[in-house]
Formats: structure tokens, sequence, C-alpha cells
């Protein structure tokens, strides 16, 4: 098996990374968002803000985003930005962030984005690193889409 290589030079992991890493090509569009959370009512709110800041959104609970981050189709478009609703429904949420930061870690632009919405901003300290922004409820447009389009702003300047 070719020895795969992130933008840095640096090896990929493992053998199941080079493999997901060839399936994935590294290809995040950045137009699309996944939006997770456990309540279907923010899975709609989150979505809808989403998709006025002009991305293609799909959404799910957290149990199918990480069956589905997990398993990337080959050829797929992968999203650009995912938008992680950690509420208190939301408990299991280290498998769901374990793979967006194998996914960022295999990506050369170190995608997708991941923006947090939280309860309040002294939740972050749960890895925060793994955010690229954080929204605390209540979330509005007027709050989560600047940040959406802030973080798009940065991509397309790089």
């Amino acid at each position: 098996m070719t020895m795969t290589y992130t933008a840095a030079g640096t090896p990929v992991g493992s053998e199941p990374e080079a493999k997901a890493f060839d399936a994935m090509q590294c290809m995040a569009d950045l137009s699309r968002a996944l939006v997770i959370a456990a309540s279907p009512i923010n899975r709609i709110v989150l979505s809808r803000i989403a998709e006025r800041a002009c991305l293609k959104t799909a959404s799910m609970d957290p149990g199918e985003a990480a069956h589905k981050l997990a398993t990337p189709q080959a050829g797929a478009p992968q999203p650009g930005m995912i938008i992680l609703d950690l509420d208190t429904a939301f408990q299991d949420h280290d498998e769901v962030l374990a793979q967006i930061e194998t996914r960022r870690r295999i990506s050369p632009a170190g995608l997708p984005f991941v923006v947090a919405v939280v309860a309040t901003l002294q939740q972050v300290d749960l890895q925060s690193s793994a955010f690229d922004a954080t929204v605390a409820r209540p979330v509005t447009p007027e709050t989560l889409q600047p940040v959406i389009e802030r973080l798009l702003a940065t991509a397309k300047a790089a």
C-alpha cells in the first residue's frame, strides 16, 4: 500500500485512515453543511440559518452522523462545515468529535469547519480545540449566520 501524506507532509496515521483519505479524496465542499443535533427542532432551526448563508444542508441525529462520518462514500460530496449542537440530549458526542477530528487531520485544508452550539460559553472547555467557532444559545440568524460567513470568507481567502 502506498503511503498518503497530508498537506503538511506528514504521513496519514493508520491504514484505515489512509483508505478513508483515498475514499474522501479530501474533497470537502464549502457550499455544503452538515447539521448534527439530537433535537429535530434544533436541526431544522440550524439548517434554516445555514441555508440563509447560502449553504446546502443535510441534518441528522448524532448516531446517524457518527455512522455517516465513519463510513464516507467515495465520490459523495463531503460537507465543508459541520454545525454541532452540544445540548444536554447529545450525551455521546465523543464518537462524533473523533470522526470529525479524523477528517480534519487527513484533509489538506483542515476541513470541515466545526461550529459548536453550546448552552453557555463556559461549556466551551469541552474539546475547544476541535471547534473553529462557538455560538451560545439562544441561536438566531443574527448570531450564527455571521459566524458561518466569516469562516467561509477565511477559507476563500486562503
